[in-house]
């Protein structure tokens, strides 16, 4: 029977050991959320706009889009929630001066007077925080209330309320002929009287700032509706000579469908995606139909959308240098919002570089170079640890010491062997190297080789093998584990590799996927959603092979350490 001092004792060990454990795995999942949150954030910034990048407060998930049912509005979530404490005591007093303030332009049609104060508050509150100085909001309430007075002034409440303020502005339509012949068809014209609305609850509105025509729409009845704009237009040209035909629109960040027709020559052409006026900041949608110099195996950036003969017949346009537009805005609920919203970056990326080109050209750089790692490392490591031959100590401690060596020293030198080769804007030079037996990699295959029993050489040799066959039917079987994390390895290294195509590859048709991103970000440098996203999607192959080869990653840092 234990006594009671046994009995304390190992009940102190036994929670020293639970303690322990706790603390273990604490520090291990505390360890892991904490580096998983950069990912998490790049997840969740692919699925934003523009205008969520850069916010006060760092949020990780993207806004919930919520579809416009009439437009123009002023939109509440402009306007983060203002400190309690001080906003509480300036509220009062922002009230009272601003219902002795004219109004600025509002859509008083959609919401009331009352309402358009409560959305412009908070607004007022964080210009007047950001500009009048911190000891002003300590002073007594009749002294604040007249600096607040003198600071509320009717541009500032222009500026808040432009700021809030959502509409979808149609713009200047543009036609180019492919000998570059182009004109303007709204110069001249009223923007209002250009457009006409062939279908729907709209009208059309000049915008008191002259950059277009407003469209008032009412989604508010039961039903899914629809908005139809259409104008018959006369262009200086022959419509077999259109190259592209383009729209200024200004999104009131709704999240409808936003798509384009084109009737001509007796046919119905229409846009092959759908846009969304899911964003507030001005575009021009250029329309281009696809041409032999526009397919996709081009690595022309596509920021235009594509239309596509869809019918013809009589009841179409056809008459000469005649083209009828029609723009439709089609109503789109919750699920339909969310849908562009998580898919908008990724399409973006498939459809402005030749993404799957990209992927191609990786993909085959990763069949050369994993190939060539296995085989070269695997017979020159054989050589090492199986063979006896003169000098193979000092040329395996030469071969050692290239480890050595940075690979920035070699990098001009290399650069000059390649274009005396001829092999300058091809993919040889980015996979020559690993056909000549990477000296890592080797010293791993070397390691592991000495450990397998003489014996079965011996006993192979006896069969009538000679020293390939050894190699092949002994050797490589028994070395699959280290096969398994060279290429691993190999496969990181190629897959992320930018310095070697930057430096090697000229012609976009050859860029492999790291560099075919940076040429997407040279372009649209300011579009981080969209960086976002394509960084994600060269990410998670990474993340794939990892997840199915734990183990060999486990043998490959286990293998590095492993004595001779």
């Amino acid at each position: 029977m234990l006594k009671e001092p046994d009995i304390k004792a190992r009940r102190m060990r036994r929670f020293r050991g639970v303690l322990r454990t706790v603390v273990l795995y604490t520090l291990l999942i505390g360890g892991s959320a904490l580096f998983t949150v950069p990912f998490v954030w790049m997840i969740g910034s692919s699925f934003k706009v523009d205008r969520e990048m850069f916010t006060e407060e760092l949020k990780i998930l993207p806004r919930r889009p919520i579809p416009a049912k009439r437009s123009p509005y002023l939109d509440a979530r402009t306007f983060s929630k203002p400190e309690e404490e001080v906003f509480a005591r300036a509220r009062p007093m922002i009230e009272e001066i601003l219902a002795a303030r004219p109004r600025p332009e509002i859509p008083m049609g959609v919401i009331g007077e009352k309402d358009a104060d409560e959305l412009l508050l908070p607004g007022v509150f964080h210009r007047l925080f950001r500009t009048m100085p911190l000891e002003d909001w300590d002073l007594s309430d009749g002294e604040l209330h007249r600096r607040l007075d003198v600071q509320i002034t009717p541009d500032l409440l222009a500026d808040v309320a432009e700021k809030a303020r959502r509409r979808l502005l149609v713009g200047p339509v543009r036609v180019r002929s492919i000998d570059l012949q182009e004109k303007e068809l709204t110069e001249g014209l009223s923007f209002a009287d250009f457009w006409s609305v062939a279908e729907g609850p709209a009208e059309l509105r000049d915008a008191r700032d002259g950059r277009g025509a407003v469209v008032h729409y009412d989604f508010s009845a039961p039903g899914k509706q629809r908005v139809v704009l259409t104008r018959r237009m006369s262009i200086p040209f022959e419509v077999e000579r259109l190259q592209r035909l383009m729209v200024a629109i200004t999104p009131d960040d709704s999240w409808h469908d936003l798509r384009f027709e084109m009737e001509m020559n007796g046919r119905l052409y229409r846009t092959t995606r759908d846009e969304t006026t899911g964003r507030i900041q001005s575009r021009i949608i250029t329309l281009q139909e696809h041409g032999p110099a526009d397919a996709y195996n081009s690595t022309r950036m596509r920021l235009w959308t594509p239309y596509k003969q869809k019918d013809s017949g009589p009841e179409y346009e056809s008459r000469p240098r005649t083209v009828k537009l029609s723009m439709i805005v089609d109503e789109n609920g919750a699920l339909g919002a969310w849908g562009h919203k998580l898919m908008r970056n990724y399409r973006k990326v498939f459809d402005y570089v030749p993404f799957w080109q990209y992927v191609l050209v990786s993909v085959v750089l990763l069949t050369f170079n994993i190939v060539g790692a296995i085989f070269s490392c695997s017979l020159v490591a054989y050589a090492f640890a199986r063979l006896e031959w003169p000098g193979r100590k000092l040329c395996f401690a030469v071969m050692l010491a290239t480890l050595m060596i940075p690979p920035q020293v070699t990098m001009v030198p290399y650069f000059l062997i390649v274009k005396n080769l001829g092999w300058y804007n091809t993919l040889t030079p980015l996979w020559v190297l690993n056909w000549c037996a990477n000296a890592f990699n080797t010293f791993l295959l070397i390691q592991f080789m000495r450990g397998i029993p003489k014996d079965l050489e011996d006993s192979a040799v006896i069969d009538g093998c000679n020293f390939l066959q050894v190699y092949w039917y002994v050797i490589m079987p028994l070395v699959k584990p280290t096969l398994a994390c060279i290429a691993i390895f190999t496969f990181m290294a190629v897959w992320n590799d930018f310095m070697g195509p930057l430096i090697f590859i000229s012609d976009q048709q050859l860029y492999p996927l790291p560099l075919g991103l940076y040429a997407l970000q040279v372009e649209r440098g300011t579009d981080f959603g969209l960086m976002m996203a394509g960084s994600l999607l060269m990410t998670l192959p990474v993340i794939v092979v990892f997840f199915f080869a734990q183990k060999y990653f486990i043998q490959g840092i286990a293998l590095t350490g492993m004595k001779g």
